[in-house]
């Protein structure tokens, strides 16, 4: 009998196969399942200690063979690779990683999370992670307090408050949010595949059946437990598990534990719990004293065979319970591993304060906020910053020079109030400024920055708005003003986006990149429609930048975000406006900061702030900024590129009549007949042939459209402008109208003519070449360290008032560092000064001219490199 050869093309076969299957679960998300309460859950069963009833003990009297598998085959105690823990013990030292014993209240203690972790690394294929977040002594009625069982008074700090938002309830929730943002850190071999929150488990009430009204309300309060998480964590069905508090067994006959069971059981008969709420009855998990390594009943007299039944009795229900649910559908979230080069990979959204409220902000105002960003639907629509914006601060500094909060606005601290937000799975952001007042005249950060982002960085700030008032005095330029910060906020060792709120003052083009991940593009922005033109223009038109550009689009990309500051959506005249308004903001991949009242949004505000669609072109993966290929005659169309193979088109009619607008498809990037879809319609409107007409758009009427087909090959955008047609590259004369501006404030200059058109003339001379101005006028260039000379000769235009005035003014960089070059003084017509100065080793110079109503020449305007 021969023996049978294997063949080659079946191994391959079975190979691929293994490979294929080993790599779709290497992909299978993680398996989160929190588990919560006091000192039980914290774990007080003895590993070593006592005669009887500890591990050791359990395991060595198995006579069973149910709790072998905690011992590996070399006598140690087991360690899994596929299930893992963050938790912290009795003193809040944090302890993470593969799950083992020693994870209870001390290194010697277990807890109900090892039979539970066991059981569900068993049952699952999936990495499993458990959220352990427990604290001894710690009631529900005041400690763990949920928020809807909360009275008026608000967040509940330390000492506790009747009626407030537990404290502990907002810990458990923010550690939730923390380190599902971190899961790199917590699963070894995370790569970004995902996560889903699985179930939540609950063993607590020892120190409410010590108190009479606390016992009473503990029924309503565990209700309200249930949805209040369900709620926080965006799972309505969330399989809940609870262990009864049983630590007497079926002997304890206090009226008060009985009555506190009693509520814990309770709580599956509720027809809206049915079958997404389990009870656990532990009463049969009493071990008596004799046979225990403690006579603490209050912990199960630490007998570890107590807590490992509790843990397994929960597990086995939390699988009952996901089996049995069939409304339970886990939503896989993806969290990318941290990777300091994109911290905000795409534009940030989120809430400001400023626009709703602006200083009329407090304690009680924010947290209403952040439960609105999220019962409201806008955390899970991709809000995540909560940003506090100016006058949270107290007027004075304390005896460390450490900012504080206003003690009448924030009496909790901003750390609490941080807390609270990041309870709510948002990111928690702050405003300060680079001078050494705010904007409301409140302590500045200028001289104390490494301090405040210290204190940033403690109280678990995620997001910075840095405003720029009062920073002309600091005596340092932009970028060297934001260097300290960068610096700084590198030093704290955490991680925090930084906003670039400095009214438009070039950041795209002197490095904001280096430094933050937005800056701003324009001045302040208001309610009103106009407002809101004028903002988008500085980032997607020549409001601020040389047309030739077409907007900022190519400074745009992660961690690169023009920003033409924050939503007014809701607090515009109209629908109409609000609507146009987030359109702009999503095709100019724009931050989008909302800044209505959400206490006060209305429906229509609502269904725009979460228009799905709409939310997906800004939030595309491509990363690109949409930019103009038509303005004409008050009508505006751009595109942008999206990942998908499409590209999304608006349509634009700013004037006050009807007009058809007309779209011709090789204008961006596409030819021949193409899908066209009504983004803010959800409506498939057909194919068509080289272009797309949008019929009769009235006054800010405009189209929203994605064209082309899914999956085609990516639509090109526009070439990049070359540097050399914005930097001066080459030896000899470079004339300043040879090269683009890279910032424009207030009137444009016009290239090689007085502003009129006309020639350029000063003192009877014409001048071919130079730059005619209006007043106000701010334009930079960048000479990139190579000129050594700039020169030119200024004048008032024989156009402007005979009594006219004007300044000509030559700076470093922006007018922000206060480095003037050169000042002409007031001139009035018929002056003239000519220029000649040192320019070595500067990267721009700012050429800034003003008056009222007046009209200057930049005469032969030139920079000279050796």
């Amino acid at each position: 009998m021969t023996k049978s050869s294997t063949n080659p093309f079946f191994t391959s076969l079975l190979l691929l196969l293994f490979l294929s299957l080993t790599r779709v679960a290497a992909q299978e998300p993680v398996k989160v399942f929190i588990l919560a309460g006091q000192s039980n859950m914290q774990g007080h069963g003895e590993m070593e200690k006592g005669e009887k009833g500890n591990l050791k003990w359990v395991v060595a009297n198995d006579k069973n063979g149910e709790f072998q598998h905690l011992k590996s085959k070399d006598g140690k105690w087991s360690e899994r690779d596929d299930v893992f823990i963050y938790t912290w013990d009795k003193f809040d030292a944090i302890k993470t990683g593969r799950l083992s014993t020693g994870y209870g209240a001390f290194k010697h203690t277990i807890g109900p999370e090892l039979e539970f972790g066991n059981v569900m690394g068993d049952h699952f294929k999936n990495k499993v992670l458990l959220i352990k977040t427990a604290w001894g002594g710690k009631s529900l009625a005041v400690d763990f307090c949920p928020p809807s069982a909360a009275g008026e008074q608000g967040y509940n700090r330390v000492p506790s408050q009747p009626k407030d938002t537990g404290y502990y309830y907002v810990q458990m929730m923010s550690t939730v949010y923390k380190v599902l943002r971190n899961l790199d850190q917590y699963v070894p071999g995370y790569k970004g595949e995902g996560y889903e929150v699985s179930g939540f488990g609950w063993h607590q009430g020892w120190n409410d059946r010590a108190n009479k009204k606390a016992n009473a309300a503990y029924e309503s309060n565990l209700k309200h437990l249930i949805k209040d998480v369900r709620n926080d964590l965006g799972s309505p069905e969330l399989p809940f598990v609870i262990a009864t508090t049983g630590m007497k067994g079926w002997e304890d006959k206090n009226p008060l534990g009985l009555s506190l069971m009693n509520a814990q059981l309770a709580m599956a008969d509720y027809p809206e719990f049915k079958e997404n709420v389990a009870v656990v009855e532990t009463r049969d998990f009493w071990r008596d004293i004799e046979d225990s390594p403690s006579k603490q009943i209050y912990h199960w007299c630490r007998n570890a065979e107590s807590y490992l039944l509790v843990g397994k009795s929960m597990a086995n229900a939390m699988l009952d319970l996901l089996d049995s649910n069939k409304k339970f559908k886990p939503v896989v979230k993806h969290v990318a591993t941290y990777n300091s080069d994109y911290l905000t990979p795409t534009p940030p959204m989120g809430w400001n304060s400023w626009n709703a409220f602006e200083k009329d902000i407090d304690e009680k105002k924010i947290m209403n906020m952040a439960d609105i960003m999220v019962t409201s639907g806008m955390r899970d629509a991709g809000y995540e910053y909560l940003v506090i914006d100016d006058a949270w601060m107290a007027a004075e500094r304390n005896e460390a020079g450490q900012l504080v909060a206003d003690p009448v606005k924030f009496p909790g601290g901003m750390k609490a109030i941080g807390d609270y937000i990041h309870s709510k799975g948002l990111k928690y952001g702050i405003y300060e400024c680079r001078g050494d007042l705010t904007c409301q005249n409140l302590p500045g950060s200028f001289e104390h920055e490494q301090t405040d982002m210290d204190s940033f960085a403690s109280w678990g700030v995620d997001y910075i708005k840095l405003d720029a008032c009062f920073a002309i005095k600091n005596g340092r330029l932009s970028s060297e003003d934001l260097d300290v910060y960068h610096q700084a906020i590198v030093h704290t060792r955490r991680p925090m986006v930084l906003s670039i709120s400095d009214f438009g003052s070039g950041a795209w083009a002197w490095g904001g990149k280096n430094y933050g991940q937005l800056w701003r593009t324009s001045g302040d922005i208001y309610p009103t429609i106009r407002s809101v033109y004028n903002c988008a223009n500085t980032s997607g038109g020549d409001g601020s930048i040389h047309p030739a550009f077409q907007g900022l689009w190519q400074f745009a990309g992660p961690d690169s975000w023009n920003d033409p500051d924050m939503l007014q959506v809701g607090n515009l005249k109209t629908t109409l406006e609000d609507k146009v308004h987030f359109s702009l903001w999503s095709i100019l991949a724009a931050p989008i900061m909302a800044g209505n009242d959400l206490s006060k949004m209305t429906e229509e505000t609502k269904k725009i702030l979460l228009a799905a669609e709409v939310i997906a072109i800004n939030q595309d993966a491509r990363a690109h900024q949409g930019y103009k290929v038509f303005d004409k005659d008050s009508v505006e169309i751009y595109n942008k590129p999206l990942s998908d193979g499409t590209t999304a088109v608006l349509m634009l009619n700013k004037g006050s009549k009807k007009t058809d607008i007309t779209v011709q498809f090789n204008t961006i990037g596409l030819q021949g007949k193409q899908k066209v879809r009504d983004v803010w319609l959800k409506n498939d409107l057909g194919e068509f042939d080289n272009s797309f007409t949008a019929n009769g758009l009235g006054k800010h009427e405009h189209v929203l459209l994605k064209i082309g087909s899914k999956g085609a090959t990516p639509v090109k955008g526009p070439a990049p402008i070359p540097e050399e047609a914005y930097t001066v590259t080459q030896a000899g004369i470079t004339y300043l109208s040879d090269i683009y501006y890279m910032l424009k404030k207030g009137n444009a200059p016009v290239m090689d003519a007085n502003f009129n058109g006309k020639p350029i003339k000063i003192k009877g001379r014409k001048y071919k070449k130079g730059l005619g101005a209006k007043s106000k006028s701010s334009t930079m260039y960048r000479l990139n360290g190579k000129a050594a000379r700039f020169k030119a000769i200024v004048s008032l235009d024989k156009s402007s008032p005979k009594d006219a005035t004007g300044q000509f003014k030559v700076m470093v960089e922006e007018r922000f560092g206060g480095r003037v070059l050169f000042d002409s003084k007031k001139m009035k017509r018929g002056d003239k000064i000519e220029i000649d100065i040192d320019v070595k080793g500067l990267d721009f110079i700012l050429l800034e001219f003003t008056g009222k109503k007046v009209f200057g020449n930049w005469g032969d305007a030139h920079v000279i490199a050796p």
